[in-house]
């Protein structure tokens, strides 16, 4: 099973901050490396970014394109040596859609679309992971199990699946925000089973988002604002996927 591992970041040429090279020294096997450079000229944004990933190592020149796409934030440090086996593992059963290193059991308040909406009714319920403070987040897991939704600092997903779905949705989502939401929701909708694996690593996070260039970035983007992004990115996801919403895993539901 082929993987490509990629990376969006605005570090310089030629390096990687140094969590993000930890992604790749703890690796059993040797996987491509993508790496996706925005500066704050040119910046994709997240989901462009890992759109820009898929069309290039898709595109019909092409001959061999990889199976699965690991998207790892740059600020997540692994420490697991042969993560990448226990991930690949998961993608033997051909159901698995999305695997993760955070993820929740519940999805989407049970009140949503029986009230007016409120953001929190898209809310994540019962998180774990197994990162450094896994224990301030939610509860520690170091296993494997299915859940609801993952958070976005490492996304592992089959290629066939963003086949179905079109790839990422640039044209309508913000750069920024939800796209974790949405590719668990997808997956939902498609018949794929989302998965944890409780790696150990650390997501340092928190950094981009705060930082004045991506402020000045968001202000120039059509949403106007970091603020608006996360607004208008939560509404879409409570529009767009009524279907699959809210997800309770331990009823597969």
């Amino acid at each position: 099973m082929r993987m490509t591992v990629v990376i969006a970041t605005m570090a310089p040429r030629p390096g990687l901050p140094e969590p993000a090279n930890t992604v790749v020294q703890t690796m059993a096997g040797n996987h491509e490396l993508f790496v996706i450079r925005n500066t704050p000229g040119v910046n994709l944004g997240v989901i462009g970014s890992y759109q820009h990933a898929y069309q290039t190592l898709t595109a019909p020149e092409i001959v061999a394109p990889p199976d699965i796409l690991a998207y790892i934030h740059d600020d997540v440090t692994i420490r697991e040596k042969g993560w990448d086996q226990r991930v690949l593992k998961e993608f033997e059963d051909p159901a698995v859609g999305v695997v993760g290193f955070g993820g929740a059991l519940l999805h989407g308040s049970p009140d949503i679309y029986k009230k007016a909406y409120e953001i929190s009714q898209l809310g994540r319920g019962l998180y774990a992971s197994n990162v450094d403070d896994a224990e301030v987040h939610g509860e520690r897991f170091r296993g494997e199990r299915t859940v609801a939704v993952l958070d976005g600092f490492s996304l592992v997903v089959r290629r066939t699946l963003l086949d179905h779905a079109g790839g990422w949705p640039v044209d309508r989502y913000p750069p920024h925000h939800v796209y974790d939401y949405w590719i668990a929701a997808i997956a939902h909708r498609l018949g794929y089973r989302v998965r944890l694996v409780g790696v150990r690593c650390h997501h340092h996070g928190g950094g981009t988002a705060v930082s004045r260039e991506y402020q000045e970035w968001a202000a120039k983007t059509r949403w106007g604002s970091d603020a608006e992004m996360h607004r208008q990115g939560h509404l879409m996801i409570y529009d767009d996927f009524r279907d699959v919403l809210p997800w309770d895993a331990r009823r597969g539901q």
